[in-house]
């Protein structure tokens, strides 16, 4: 899932999406043995990507309403068919979503600090889980509606059984070129996949050379195992 997204894919466009999604009950219910694991436990933690710490701006939020979640998935996403994107979500039985942000670094700093997202989609059946990873992973992979600055890759996710990953990145030499002026340098690297009837993603960006593929990968194998370990 590429939540922590808009169409320009630049300074932690994240923040769009956090703000329009409402709090609820994080308490979760029952472990691994009854269903996915609780609420709280479905983020990237310090373990998991070490040396980040929790985003002071953009907190953890939640949501269980369909159609706020298919806004704030509008607003998030690269380009975006929202018919589309509403039969697939409806069809593969929308439960509940959530982001949360942390960032690397002495001091926050919403422009230059690498950050990592995590999100989760609940859905109702595994059933659901492979059509919506391939929306997501489809809508990742295009290139950015109003300019030609962002280098768009998959790559392999080593370690986690059908996880899907995609690079895009945007030199300064890249935007310079492009004429994309309201376009600053970016770099992120995204990881997809599910547990049951989970899907989660990790999201790492930061300006061009802050982040890199192995950290990514790094994150999302260590999140992956704590996920599923019970």
């Amino acid at each position: 899932m590429r939540l922590p997204l808009n169409g320009m894919r630049f300074v932690r466009p994240i923040a769009v999406a956090v703000t329009a999604m409402t709090v609820m009950s994080c308490s979760g219910s029952g472990g691994k043995a009854n269903g996915p694991v609780p609420i709280d436990e479905r983020f990237v933690t310090a373990d998991d990507a070490p040396g980040s710490q929790p985003d002071p701006v953009e907190v953890r939020r939640t949501t269980e309403d369909f159609d706020e979640f298919i806004a704030v998935l509008t607003k998030a996403s690269i380009d975006a068919d929202r018919e589309e994107m509403t039969t697939v979500f409806r069809d593969a039985g929308f439960v509940a979503a959530g982001v949360e942000a942390r960032f690397y670094g002495a001091t926050h700093s919403p422009e230059a600090s690498p950050h990592v997202f995590s999100t989760f989609i609940e859905l109702g059946s595994e059933d659901g889980v492979t059509s919506a990873l391939d929306w997501l992973e489809t809508d990742s992979m295009k290139p950015c509606p109003f300019s030609c600055a962002t280098d768009v890759f998959e790559f392999d996710v080593d370690g986690v059984v059908d996880a899907r990953g995609v690079h895009r990145i945007a030199t300064a030499e890249d935007v310079a070129a492009a004429g994309a002026a309201e376009q600053r340098p970016h770099e992120s690297y995204w990881v997809a996949f599910s547990d049951g009837s989970v899907v989660y993603t990790v999201d790492l960006q930061g300006p061009p050379g802050s982040v890199s593929e192995q950290q990514a990968q790094d994150i999302a194998i260590a999140f992956h195992e704590r996920l599923t370990e019970n």
